[in-house]
């Protein structure tokens, strides 16, 4: 039997311990923010906001108002943006995205439980400026929707991303045993078109992602946070390989939003068991 020397124990010792620190990329969760507005119920996502800076655009889950919140890091609401004409039949993802000189909000209404709906739909619009503390109204003729249908039938979905490289979104669906995952282009449109999934992932109840410009991927679910390092590969290849980290992360009562914000990330969870809505900050570490 071969014996190893203390020293030995000790070499082997540092390197766990070095491989270890080398793939914990981000510092554990600290809630920075308690929801407290009767506003906000049900919040079901969160994304940054670019033409304001240091604060996030969030809104509620089904049944809640057409209606976009700007929030600080403290969780106050700063606006409240009305989208005249629609209903939220079940907003599940919020996204941002900056082309040229402009910055664009993409509100996905992909939630389905039941798997009743015939279409699903993303809903763009030009992001507003703040200037101080208002209620602002945005006419319908100023929204852009697609609207589209699953070649594999309704279904139920709570997490999208966009490929910054592609430029296209990422959707990945919630309640199959293996989640199916989509990529297509933003087209708006008057009918409904048909997407089709690209495979499966062995994993489910996928609630939000996000993806940066360095193309690092976030993709959560109840229980855990999945985390891809910054890669030219598109987005949807990388999910579908299934190779990624998961984060230290202790699961909140009903965690449903993610997004990064300057090489950080945060969570936002719903009102769940009498529980509140808390805002926890994942720091990057250096």
């Amino acid at each position: 039997m071969r014996v190893v020397k203390p020293s030995h124990l000790l070499i082997v010792g540092l390197l766990i311990s070095a491989f270890a620190l080398s793939n914990r990329f981000f510092a554990y969760q600290k809630v920075i923010a308690t929801i407290t507005d009767d506003r906000l119920l049900e919040v079901s996502g969160l994304e940054e906001s670019y033409v304001n800076p240091g604060y996030f655009w969030t809104h509620n889950d089904s049944g809640g108002e057409p209606t976009l919140y700007l929030i600080d890091r403290s969780g106050q609401i700063q606006m409240e943006v009305e989208l005249e004409g629609l209903k939220n039949r079940d907003w599940e993802e919020i996204i941002t995205v900056k082309k040229d000189d402009k910055s664009f909000i993409y509100i996905a209404e992909i939630g389905d439980n039941r798997a009743i709906y015939d279409h699903v739909s993303l809903i763009c619009l030009e992001e507003p400026i703040f200037q101080g503390k208002q209620k602002l109204a945005i006419e319908k003729s100023a929204l852009k929707v697609m609207s589209f249908q699953y070649s594999e039938g309704s279904r139920d979905a709570e997490a999208m991303l966009f490929d910054r490289h592609l430029e296209e979104f990422v959707l990945i669906t919630k309640r199959e045993q293996m989640a199916m995952v989509y990529s297509f282009p933003f087209e708006p449109n008057e009918a409904p078109v048909t997407i089709q999934s690209k495979g499966t992932i062995p994993s489910r109840n996928f609630t939000a992602a996000d993806m940066n410009e360095h193309g690092e991927i976030l993709l959560k679910n109840y229980d855990s946070i999945f985390y891809w390092n910054s890669s030219a590969k598109p987005a949807a290849d990388q999910i579908l390989a299934w190779k990624p980290m998961t984060l230290d992360y202790t699961p909140e009562p009903q965690g449903e939003a993610i997004c990064w914000y300057q090489g950080d990330f945060y969570t936002i969870s719903e009102k769940n068991k009498g529980k509140p809505q808390e805002m926890l900050f994942f720091q990057r570490l250096k």
